[in-house]
């Protein structure tokens, strides 16, 4: 059975590279690169992620586990920091899993909260994956164009990503107009949040909100039990697990 889940979220993270191969067949005509919108706002996303084990104790090694995340992100570009706040839920019956993140963009560090055990990890960004970038990478290429309804036009753009942490495919769609992210997905090999591991992901974003606001704040705050704490509006160090294959800031364009 769980060989049968793992496949199934295989062909899930996969559909939306398929689809993005079909437009870059239909319409070849690329419009510029383009950035999130506003630089200070917060998304909500759902994920589907498929994962082998390719490292650790022999008892997981090459053990299939899927895995549903349900996150909300909150990006303040004005003072260069980002916070999310995920619950991950594992089909082979692991508990549900309570993560915050709080990163500091200019040191490219982040804390892994973990509230109700009441533990923090301290690492770099790019070990610890969760999240996608601001614009496309100038390393992705156009995959084509579609209008969903009838009146929403959207682009998908991929790449590959040659990066240590994260080796493999990517894919992303987003608004023609507004460039705000649809959907994503990867295949590849991961070797973030301190797991190697075949990787397979499908993500859906929804309920996205221009600005921040003092309620926000919350999500930003380390707690006491962290040894470090970053500056308030980004600045100094900060901070387990399933990398998505987010955040590709580096790539070369497929074939």
């Amino acid at each position: 059975m769980d060989h049968r889940v793992a496949m199934l979220t295989c062909l899930m993270a996969l559909l939306p590279a398929i689809i993005a191969q079909h437009w870059h067949q239909s319409n070849t005509t690329a419009p510029e690169r383009c950035c999130f919108p506003a630089s200070q706002f917060t998304i909500r996303k759902s994920t589907t992620s498929g994962t082998v084990r390719l490292d650790g104790p022999r008892q997981f090694r090459h053990s299939p586990l899927a895995i549903l995340e349900e996150s909300h992100e909150f990006h303040d570009y004005n003072n260069s920091r980002v916070a999310a706040d995920i619950i991950r839920r594992f089909i082979n019956g692991y508990p549900e899993q309570h993560i915050r993140i709080v990163e500091d963009l200019e040191e490219e560090t982040l804390y892994i909260i973990y509230p109700y055990e009441e533990k923090c990890t301290k690492g770099k960004s790019a070990d610890y994956p969760y999240r996608a970038e601001r614009c496309i990478s100038e390393h992705a290429e156009y995959a084509g164009n579609a209008t969903i309804d009838e009146a929403l036009s959207v682009d998908s753009w991929q790449l590959y990503i040659p990066e240590k942490y994260t080796n493999g495919y990517h894919s992303i769609t987003v608004g023609r107009d507004s460039c705000l992210p649809l959907s994503s997905s990867f295949a590849g090999v991961s070797v973030g949040w301190d797991v190697k591991q075949h990787l397979v992901t499908s993500t859906v974003f929804y309920n996205y909100e221009e600005g921040l606001t003092d309620d926000h704040e919350e999500y930003f705050a380390v707690p006491d039990y962290c040894a470090e704490k970053p500056r308030k509006n980004g600045g100094s160090g900060r901070p387990g697990g399933r990398p998505d294959g987010e955040r590709p800031s580096k790539g070369r364009k497929t074939d």
